[in-house]
């Protein structure tokens, strides 16, 4: 379940995290400098708030308690042993969108164990790192993901490097040299010493961690995590390089309020950054390339279902050899459709909002059509599959060129077609009984989680949804 109402602001959400953290005792503390989390509360860009804590990723109830809280969804989460772990969360805020990075247990980058979970050391009054700990956060971190911290931040990490146990040193040295090398080490500690940092050492940092990364132990872990590596200097989306292009396609009877949640959610996502484009995939207006012209041709003056036996008439509306043929013909325009209207966009990473999906030819022109299978062969099915839902009455008021037991019927097939689980990702059913405003929460969230799903992971625990 995703709460409704969106954190007030990115505060909100920094004093909420701090009061789950705390809440069973586990050791934690922020991770970067000690202005880090400040300038992320004031931020409006895509940077991380960075927190470490002592539980695994299985035993944390971070993800759940901020649930509780504000409407949240998990975009990343890594849980291999002998890697970072980490779980990315996207926490939806009444101004930008926040993200929260939480590491679990060693303190890690990719392969590179810097220190065990048995050897963190925090000041629990301002939940700092300390020690080699915060040595390795402050500063061997940054350097592993290709930068030289800035001076503050050296400045931090020296101080707490004359602070540090002096098993722990050893013990951070140790580590690193056999994991990067003399040379790099040297030059690590060399800063930590007083030493101007050598600009070239991020590179040579990230050789060595590459050749970690590539070692037979190591290389199986590598690959699965593929998609969660984040290349330095790379320039991220909103909600990180790691997000995809995603097909939202709204169904419902006419006055369900499709249109009315489709605006709502290309406000929202655009609030949140992500670039929206829209698609038309109904056949009432014959919008579809050359489906006017095809009219005119055959002399077919519509598409709904037929309402009468055939007549016989060449070009009768219910003529059913002409629907039969309306019907592939549907098909294959509904494919190019796809090719010209929505794959440029998605491979933008663009968030392609349709009105409707090739579903509707399993009812019009020629209710039962082959077609219809082999449109939703050629067509890929949508990643979220919204119906906009209200009581028969209420919708009939908006619409009433249609009877409201026509218009009940309508609606209960396409409930009928979320129970059937057709959506890549999610089925959601938005309650439009009320104002639109505050209903489309949980489609945000649905798309963001989306968005981060990888193409061959499909459906997940909670794939259905509901926002009524």
């Amino acid at each position: 379940m995703i709460a409704e109402a969106p954190a007030r602001s990115r505060g909100e959400v920094r004093d909420s995290l701090a009061a789950v953290l705390s809440a069973d005792g586990t050791p934690w503390a922020w991770q970067g400098d000690t202005g880090a989390p400040g300038r992320w509360v004031d931020d409006t860009g895509p940077a991380d708030l960075d927190v470490w804590c002592a539980a695994g990723p299985e035993d944390s109830g971070v993800v759940s308690g901020l649930a509780g809280r504000h409407p949240c969804v998990v975009i990343a989460e890594t849980t291999d042993p002998g890697r970072l772990r980490h779980t990315v969360i996207a926490v939806l805020t009444r101004g930008s969108p926040g993200i929260v990075d939480v590491t679990h247990s060693d303190l890690r980058v990719g392969p590179v164990l810097m220190v065990p979970v048995a050897e963190v050391t925090v000041d629990p009054a301002r939940h700092r790192l300390t020690g080699a700990a915060a040595v390795a956060d402050l500063l061997v971190r940054p350097v592993l993901r290709g930068r030289i911290p800035v001076a503050g931040r050296i400045a931090e990490a020296r101080t707490a490097w004359v602070a540090a146990v002096p098993e722990h040193r050893r013990a951070l040295a140790g580590r690193l040299t056999r994991q990067l090398g003399a040379a790099v080490t040297a030059d690590l500690i060399g800063i930590l010493e007083g030493a101007v940092p050598d600009p070239g050492l991020p590179r040579r940092a990230r050789v060595r961690l590459a050749a970690c990364s590539l070692v037979p132990g190591a290389v199986i872990g590598t690959w699965a995590q593929r998609r969660h590596i984040r290349p330095a200097r790379r320039e991220r989306r909103p909600f990180g390089p790691l997000s995809r292009g995603v097909v939202v396609a709204l169904v419902g009877t006419d006055g369900s309020g499709k249109s009315t949640v489709a605006a709502e959610l290309d406000e929202r996502l655009r609030h949140c950054g992500l670039t929206t484009a829209t698609a038309y995939f109904g056949m009432a207006r014959g919008n579809l390339p050359g489906v006017a012209l095809a009219r005119r041709v055959l002399g077919v003056g519509g598409t709904g279902p037929a309402t009468g036996p055939d007549t016989g008439r060449p070009g009768h509306l219910d003529h059913g050899t002409l629907r039969r043929l309306a019907a592939w013909y549907y098909a294959g325009e509904y494919g190019w459709r796809y090719l010209r209207a929505v794959v440029p966009s998605l491979v933008r990473g663009r968030v392609v909002i349709a009105d409707r999906w090739v579903y509707d030819l399993r009812d019009s022109p020629w209710p039962g059509s082959p077609a219809a299978r082999v449109a939703e062969w050629l067509v890929p099915a949508p990643d979220l599959l919204v119906l906009p839902d209200a009581p028969a009455e209420v919708i009939h008021r908006r619409k009433p060129e249609r009877s409201e037991s026509e218009q009940r019927a309508q609606q209960e097939r396409f409930h009928r077609l979320l129970a059937e689980k057709p959506a890549r990702c999610a089925e959601v059913v938005v309650d439009t009984s009320g104002p639109a405003d505050g209903q489309v929460t949980a489609l945000v969230a649905a798309v963001i989680r989306a968005a981060h799903t990888p193409p061959g992971r499909l459906r997940g625990p909670g794939g259905q949804g509901s926002n009524r």
